[in-house]
């Protein structure tokens, strides 16, 4: 097992706990660099980065990896979400694909729906526009749904509970994720949960991060049962978005993207 050159000192918590398990996953799957980048897509230089912690890992490694262990790949990305947020912003952040060979299953409506974020998504895919107020109650439920997040993870990282300890030793059992606050209301004919204002963003399972959060509220207002609302794309989200789907006749994949959305924000 080779030896890791550690991490910086002040190297953030989260981050720290990122790189950590990756480099064990690596070690647990035996593979050279070079066979990293054969079975994953993602190149030699590009595991480098990550396991040196010099970039952010994408999306589409953090999953490729664990596809490769056999290990559950919820947590780790939902962790990779924490350590995004506090990411040093002179630091390269490979994103969902960049640093790879090809493209995740959902990149291109990935990419298309950060255009919202600036205001100027929810008008070209349908959905209505409400001015400053709207960018404002935007504005506040994200920073809310950031410091929850962060904070939580931020615990459980510190704590080494996240995910588990090393194969051959026993687990532990992920923490609780802090319960997200529902006020649905409806604004010109559609519902909002205030946490954000996509019509076509994509979201599916492993996902962590505010739109999950709206999507879970209006599915609860809808009297599909998500579990625990607490902005985790689990299975039991999952399984409500195939219901909604189902009921809505809609195509009954799991994943919330742009035909979903209106079903989750027609009132009734």
């Amino acid at each position: 097992m080779p030896r890791w050159k550690p991490l910086p000192e002040g190297t953030e918590p989260s981050v720290r706990q990122l790189v950590s398990h990756l480099r064990r996953l690596k070690d647990r799957s035996g593979l050279t660099l070079a066979a990293l980048e054969a079975k994953t897509g993602c190149s030699r230089s590009s595991w480098e980065r990550y396991l040196g912690g010099r970039a952010l890992p994408s999306q589409r490694a953090v999953r490729a990896l664990c596809e490769l262990t056999g290990t559950d790949p919820v947590r780790l990305l939902a962790l990779r979400e924490v350590a995004q947020s506090v990411w040093p912003a002179s630091a390269p952040d490979d994103g969902n694909n960049r640093a790879c060979d090809g493209r995740t299953p959902h990149a291109d409506e990935e990419e298309a729906g950060d255009e919202d974020e600036d205001g100027g998504d929810d008008e070209a895919g349908g959905g209505p526009a409400t001015g400053g107020r709207r960018t404002q109650r935007r504005g506040v439920g994200r920073g809310m749904f950031a410091l929850v997040v962060t904070a939580a993870f931020a615990a459980a990282a510190l704590s080494g509970a996240l995910l588990g300890r090393a194969a051959g030793h026993g687990t532990t059992s992920a923490p609780r994720l802090p319960l997200v606050r529902c006020q649905v209301h409806s604004e010109e004919g559609a519902l909002y949960a205030g946490y954000s204002r996509t019509w076509r963003k994509t979201i599916g399972l492993g996902y962590y991060r505010e739109e999950v959060a709206e999507a879970e509220c209006l599915l609860s207002r809808h009297g599909y049962d998500t579990g625990r609302v607490d902005g985790l794309y689990d299975i039991a989200t999952r399984d409500a978005v195939r219901r909604a789907q189902e009921h809505a006749g809609e195509v009954n994949d799991g994943i919330v993207g742009q035909d979903t959305w209106p079903v989750l924000r027609r009132e009734g």
